[in-house]
């Protein structure tokens, strides 16, 4: 595989990150509400310490000047410390049951978008799932449940601290509003540097994340694809490029992150020692001549301390803060994504005919700026009948198949199913009369018995079986140490092709479908296999309306009507002895090329 980079999506804006994240805690807004009032007075409680403490400190220094205002029955020192230590229970008391609140939003919400995101995958029309990595869409959403989550983390953690701030604010400038006004400075400053310092970050994470991304989507593939490399000889290949990716390319890229944020905390050390230093300066002067307490300087530390600790803190936090908006952004991109229309306005559950299928002047295109895959194609299925599709490949064969379960729809003219419009059913009833013997089987890392009974979860094990001995699979199954319960690997590879295919047919009987699609269900089978297989095909299609997408035009021979796709259209319709006695037909072309191969 060679590697392509992907398009850089447009980076995530503020507005669109904060939408993202809100989006996401909308489940939680009871839970949010408890803890705003709590910050309200944690903020309260925690803005109000240094005060009490500088009061305290001055009324000990009365105490040791033996004032007459520190020797009443309870001394002025007992009741800045009572007022100190009940601040101080509150403030943590109250703390504790923030974080105990956060941790329990975290831990949920980490989970819900991991689930709601999987959900929302499966529910997204297949043309999402053809035109996008879908694993570099997994890996966003993965990321962006642990990233939202710590966004989430911080700002329960540091607004309390910012509301606290305010409230020192007002207690500061009761002190001393020189020495407030220069805490206020030194915050502003910090402020308007870490904006402009961190004003390049946003483009940079975001063209960092994307290119993660598409690495671990290539390495993924790679891994999911391991049968395929290793038959290449490719492992030196995927090692090497993995090891580029991941060590090389992706470091370097976050490195030149890291060093903006080395730069900010550089910075943020050097104006707080400075604020700090001017304070401590001004203090000591307004103490020498008497116009300040030595508890008053201890309170405007307090607030220094107080005043930087949450910017500090937002400072450090600020990559985690960052780097939460551009998941939340991307994920909600994903979310926007319009899900499949299962259930349209008057729906049908039920149709007028029965196994009847009709194409009328369908054209359909997957893009609006591409060229017609299908150009007016016009045919009939009647009820029980085998209709196959015969043609080049990519004359749109499989696309119009697709079109009958609904998982596109016509751009022009329509498809009716059962007399009714595709885009009248209701999806769910249209595909669970539907079953799929495909070329490449989909098989789950699950038990033989969970993968025939996937659609048909109903079903009993007696069914079970009985769909496996009409599939001819039930003797090879009972010869397994575990039986129906003998796990078939990630996507079936402890089984051969031909054993698949009949797994498939055994799940296709158990669905009791009224329509049958086979898409090259035996082009990869030896003679041999394809023999078997077609035995259980023919009992599985009798009374079924089958449509057979083939290229081995043996498969097709007993077809009802055979229709020769061409340019996106019917360039012929017949039986297979019509079609063949027909000098210079496609069909008969067709046939003299596959004749001495297959017959």
């Amino acid at each position: 595989m060679t590697h392509v980079d992907a398009p850089i999506e447009n980076p995530v804006s503020f507005r669109e990150g904060v939408r993202g994240v809100f989006q996401r805690l909308q489940s939680y807004r009871t839970r949010l509400g408890f803890l705003f009032i709590l910050g309200l007075v944690s903020a309260a409680a925690n803005g109000t310490v240094p005060y009490v403490t500088g009061r305290f400190f001055d009324a000990l220094i009365g105490l040791s000047r033996g004032d007459a205002s520190s020797s009443t029955s309870f001394p002025l020192w007992a009741l800045m410390l009572t007022v100190w230590a009940t601040t101080q229970v509150i403030a943590n008391a109250v703390d504790w049951v923030m974080d105990r609140s956060r941790r329990t939003i975290d831990s949920r919400l980490q989970s819900s978008i991991q689930s709601e995101g999987f959900i929302h995958l499966l529910r997204l029309p297949l043309s999402y799932h053809t035109h996008e990595h879908i694993n570099a869409v997994v890996s966003k959403i993965s990321t962006a449940s642990w990233r939202v989550t710590s966004l989430t983390e911080q700002v329960i953690q540091v607004a309390p601290q910012l509301l606290s701030v305010l409230i020192g604010i007002v207690l500061a400038a009761s002190i001393s509003v020189p020495m407030a006004g220069v805490l206020a400075v030194g915050v502003l400053l910090y402020i308007v540097l870490l904006s402009f310092i961190l004003r390049p970050v946003a483009l940079m994470e975001h063209t960092t994340q994307e290119f993660w991304s598409s690495a671990w989507d290539d390495a993924s593939s790679a891994i999911n694809q391991s049968s395929y490399v290793k038959q290449a000889s490719a492992e030196e290949y995927e090692t090497e490029k993995i090891q580029r990716d991941f060590n090389e390319k992706v470091p370097a890229l976050w490195y030149s992150v890291q060093k903006i944020w080395s730069n900010v905390s550089f910075f943020q050390r050097a104006i707080v020692f400075l604020t700090q230093l001017t304070v401590f300066i001004l203090s000591a002067h307004a103490v020498a001549i008497g116009t300040m307490t030595v508890g008053d300087l201890i309170a405007l530390n307090g607030y220094a301390m107080l005043f930087f600790g949450p910017f500090v803190a937002l400072g450090h936090s600020w990559q985690t803060l960052q780097n939460g908006l551009t998941s939340a952004g991307l994920l909600q991109r994903i979310f926007n994504e319009k899900e499949e229309l299962y259930h349209p306005a008057n729906a049908k559950h039920e149709g007028i005919e029965f196994g009847a299928v009709r194409f009328d002047e369908v054209t359909f295109k997957y893009e609006s700026d591409q060229a017609p895959i299908l150009a007016h194609l016009s045919f009939t299925a009647e009820p029980g009948q085998v209709v196959a599709l015969v043609g080049e490949s990519g004359v749109g064969k499989s696309s119009a198949i697709s079109l009958i379960s609904g998982y596109y729809f016509p751009s022009e003219g329509s498809v009716m199913v059962d007399g009714v419009d595709t885009r009248e059913w209701d999806l769910l009833a249209l595909r669970s009369k539907i079953a799929v013997v495909p070329q490449e089987v989909a098989l789950f890392n699950d038990t033989i018995r969970a993968n025939i009974r996937y659609g048909a979860f109903s079903a009993t094990d007696a069914q079970v079986e009985e769909a496996a001995r009409e599939a001819h699979i039930h003797d090879f199954i009972e010869k397994q140490a575990k039986g129906y319960d003998t796990l078939v690997g990630e996507r079936g590879i402890k089984l051969s092709v031909g054993q698949k295919q009949r797994i498939a047919i055994a799940r296709a009987i158990l669905r009791n479908p009224e329509f049958l699609i086979l898409d090259e269900p035996t082009s990869a089978l030896d003679i041999e296999t394809e023999q078997l297989i077609t035995a259980s095909l023919d009992r599985l299609m009798r009374g079924r309306t089958t449509f057979i997408v083939a290229h081995r035009l043996s498969t097709i021979r007993k077809a009802d009507k055979i229709l020769v796709i061409k340019d996106g259209a019917v360039a012929e319709e017949g039986t297979h002895a019509e079609l063949a006695s027909r000098e210079g037909g496609i069909y008969r072309h067709l046939y003299d090329l596959h004749v001495g191969l297959y017959e």
